[in-house]
């Protein structure tokens, strides 16, 4: 089979050749685009979207799971260490992108929130208030695919 391609192409003009060539060429560019790097394109977007979804799902499981186990007389569990460093690490650990903490003394702290999903970030502030942490400003903004930006004061009680 493949010899008679090729005495079919050997058959051709130079002309011919030229066009069946550049036919081969678009043939395997749309089928590289449309085959190969779409699919791969889709796929990435579709597994980041999975990804923020399971983020924003983990902080609303944490934060139902938290107010379970609050304790029925309403106590608060007082953290201990730095205010800037117990805020950095919570956040991070929910899966909010912070932009800047900047401590204003020991027990007062502003920060800048670049990107969370909207249930995300209010489960953590709710999380954070019954570990004795008060929000005393906040300032939320729409970020863009269903997140949002937000600059926030917060200090220990």
């Amino acid at each position: 089979m493949i010899d008679n391609a090729r005495n079919w192409f050997s058959g051709l003009s130079q002309r011919e050749r030229l066009l069946v060539g550049v036919a081969g060429l678009l043939l395997v560019g749309l089928v590289g685009y449309y085959g190969v790097a779409r699919p791969m394109v889709g796929a990435m977007s579709a597994s980041e979207d999975r990804y923020m979804n399971a983020v924003e799902q983990q902080g609303r499981i944490e934060a139902k799971v938290a107010a379970l186990l609050q304790p029925v007389q309403g106590t608060t569990v007082k953290f201990s260490g730095a205010i800037d460093n117990f805020v950095s690490q919570s956040a991070g650990e929910t899966g909010i992108a912070v932009g800047s903490i900047n401590p204003q003394s020991d027990s007062r702290v502003n920060m800048v929130v670049e990107s969370a999903k909207p249930t995300a970030l209010f489960g953590w502030l709710a999380r954070i208030e019954r570990e004795g942490i008060a929000v005393e400003n906040l300032n939320v903004d729409p970020a863009g695919n269903g997140t949002v930006s937000a600059t926030l004061t917060l200090r220990s009680h």
